[in-house]
């Protein structure tokens, strides 16, 4: 066991408030934080090299038998901010979109978002998160995290996810979860987590400011999507939304024949999602 937990986390505003404490002397001596893209800290875990990582939703239903930290989350009850779809078009017109290939999670809501409410059957690239350039190769196009929050969409069509989700559904979302290694220490890991978390509840303002200088993003606009859009600690109606997303996500695995050029698919399906609802109630 290493001598220090190594936690992966995510370089964007809305991961602050979880990992913040662990750059604290008193955090420094139990964990180091490295940071990555969500699609990147999937494959850290994977491959060992971090205890546990903050990855996308989506890992749950890709990993069903992985431990995961009950009770913390990044998740949204509307409105997500930082997760926002940018048209040339009409929705229901897109024929491209580009994505930002960070989030798996993401990727795939769109792609349930605009199939199942718009009826659009896109055909979906993977680019770097610059809007100008994927706009110049695709009609539509997936911002996230930090990127997502500062465009502007001036003159585009723009789709929140987070508020087209609970619009159709009438269910909150979960984005992100913390996802341990099976050989780390999960007890451990889960009262540190929540400690860590406590902490940045408690300084929430400091981290405000801290992450407002990072991203150059208006004070006013942090601190309204860090104490009003996001939320940490998740009760069961997250859990029915999480559950919600796994349904459509398996049913995007397999679509039925379509004409034309449609949906790419995501992976293989999974029946065993009522492992990691279970450990959430346990």
């Amino acid at each position: 066991m290493r001598q220090r937990l190594v936690i992966g986390s995510v370089p964007y505003i809305n991961g602050a408030p979880l990992t913040r404490w662990f750059e604290t002397e008193a955090g420094q001596r139990v964990a180091e934080v490295r940071y990555a893209a969500p699609s990147v800290l999937a494959r850290w875990l994977e491959a060992g090299a971090v205890d546990v990582a903050l990855v996308s939703s989506v890992e749950l239903f890709r990993r069903p038998q992985a431990p995961w930290v009950p009770g913390l989350a990044i998740a949204t009850r509307r409105e997500v901010l930082s997760v926002r779809l940018f048209s040339k078009v009409p929705f229901d017109q897109i024929r491209t979109v580009a994505l930002d290939e960070s989030s798996l999670t993401s990727s795939t809501l769109v792609r349930i978002l605009l199939t199942r409410v718009y009826g659009a059957q896109p055909y979906y690239q993977h680019q770097p998160p610059d809007l100008k350039t994927m706009l110049q190769q695709a009609d539509a196009a997936l911002l996230i995290g930090d990127a997502g929050m500062s465009a502007t969409g001036e003159g585009l069509f723009v789709l929140d996810l987070g508020e087209a989700w609970h619009q159709w559904t009438g269910l909150p979302f979960i984005w992100a979860v913390w996802l341990a290694n099976p050989d780390a220490p999960l007890p451990l890991l889960t009262d540190l987590m929540h400690t860590a978390f406590a902490w940045g509840e408690a300084h929430m303002e400091l981290i405000i400011e801290s992450e407002a200088r990072r991203t150059g993003l208006p004070h006013a606009l942090c601190a309204r999507y860090l104490r009003e859009v996001m939320t940490y600690r998740i009760d069961e109606s997250f859990l029915q939304g999480l559950a919600r997303f796994r349904q459509e996500w398996q049913a995007l695995q397999t679509p039925p024949p379509q004409k034309g050029r449609g949906i790419e698919r995501e992976g293989e399906g999974s029946g065993l999602f009522a492992a990691a609802e279970a450990e959430e109630h346990g």
